[in-house]
């Protein structure tokens, strides 16, 4: 494997000091990079001087510490960028680093951007760069992930008619589940998304955007496969942040993590499998580097990552239009935010 040299852009504060988990990716990127053979971080950028300094205390990056992105990529001149800020700088940071010379790959941590149109975007800026881009849906790289995957695939619970999913909300937790199914399904198009939402008061998330209270979405792939989503209020209906892939003769739960369990009519009872393997967040970013070496396309492709993406905006825009949405989406917006602004929520918002 070739050596790659790393930007971290976006520490956030230690996580220690962190009210969120999510403010500090960072730190886990750079921890992980680490554990992958050929690799050397080698600079940060933060807007922030005091987390950028400390973050190089913490990965002794010497004086290859930075507040601008700009100065850093032509000082340091990294081979990878990792992005770990806020959604509404994604489009002008990715367009930055891409457009750059000598940077190889972007790897961007999610949501892709606070619209459509802006997701979009992170795709279309690196593939005229002829530059990789990776969006951190580690979930989908994990060991247990690609178990699941491969006994589906083998009919341990017969044929696949329905995935259920419950998480907080859609685009900031619920996104890791909708492309757990996608990457179950194949990366599979989807035909069709129908949804409802309630946005009640204001409900703004730690990536500062709005997310839906509660909602309830559904959407057919190409196939014929099913999959419901229920968040906030909801899903416990169909268990608490999981996975359930239903098929004719059985069904898998994943709740994330390196464990599963199944149940087939067979049997009847649930069972517990473990295992193993590296942290999702290790593996992702080995799936990046690897990619990059092999000129492959990774499975945590900015394409993949917009399928995902494409099924929570199409639930709220089918809640924007009171009906049944048929995908590709063509919409620039988004669809919720543009509701809230306008007043225009659904009936007994």
């Amino acid at each position: 494997m070739s050596d790659y040299t790393v930007g971290i852009v976006g520490t956030g504060p230690h996580p220690d000091a962190s009210d969120h988990d999510g403010y500090s990716m960072g730190y886990r990127h750079a921890r992980s990079y680490r554990a992958v053979e050929g690799c050397r971080v080698d600079a940060c950028a933060d807007v922030v001087s005091e987390h950028a300094e400390a973050f190089g205390e913490g990965f002794d990056l010497g004086d290859r510490v930075f507040t601008d992105l700009e100065e850093m990529l032509d000082t340091a001149t990294p081979d990878i960028v990792s992005i770990c800020t806020p959604p509404s700088t994604h489009v002008d940071l990715v367009e930055t680093c891409a457009t750059h010379d000598g940077v190889q790959a972007v790897h961007c941590e999610k949501p892709m951007a606070p619209t459509f149109e802006g997701s979009r975007r992170l795709v279309e800026v690196c593939d005229a760069a002829d530059v990789q881009l990776t969006i951190n849906l580690q979930n989908r790289c994990s060991d247990a992930a690609a178990e699941i995957k491969a006994i589906i695939e083998d009919g341990a619970i017969g044929d696949l008619e329905r995935i259920e999913i419950g998480r907080q909300d859609l685009l900031q937790t619920g996104l890791h589940h909708i492309d757990l199914a996608n990457y179950v399904m194949d990366d599979e198009p989807v035909e069709w998304v129908l949804g409802q939402i309630d946005y009640p008061e204001e409900h703004v998330w730690y990536t500062n955007m709005p997310a839906e209270v509660q909602s309830l979405g559904m959407w057919e792939y190409e196939s014929g496969v099913h999959a419901v989503c229920s968040t906030g209020a909801g899903m416990d209906a169909v268990g608490a942040q999981t996975n359930r892939f239903v098929g004719t003769e059985g069904a898998i739960e994943f709740q994330l993590g390196d464990s599963y369990r199944i149940k087939t009519d067979e049997s009847g009872e649930w069972v517990t499998v473990e295992v193993g393997g590296d942290p999702a967040q290790d593996e992702a970013i080995a799936v990046v580097v690897d990619a990059l070496a092999n000129n492959e396309e990774p499975i945590v492709s900015g394409e993949r990552a917009l399928g995902a993406t494409e099924v929570v905006f199409g639930v709220w825009e089918s809640a924007r239009r009171r009906g049944r949405v048929s995908l590709p989406l063509e919409i620039d917006d988004n669809p919720l935010e543009a509701m809230i602004e306008s007043g225009d929520l659904p009936p007994d918002a």
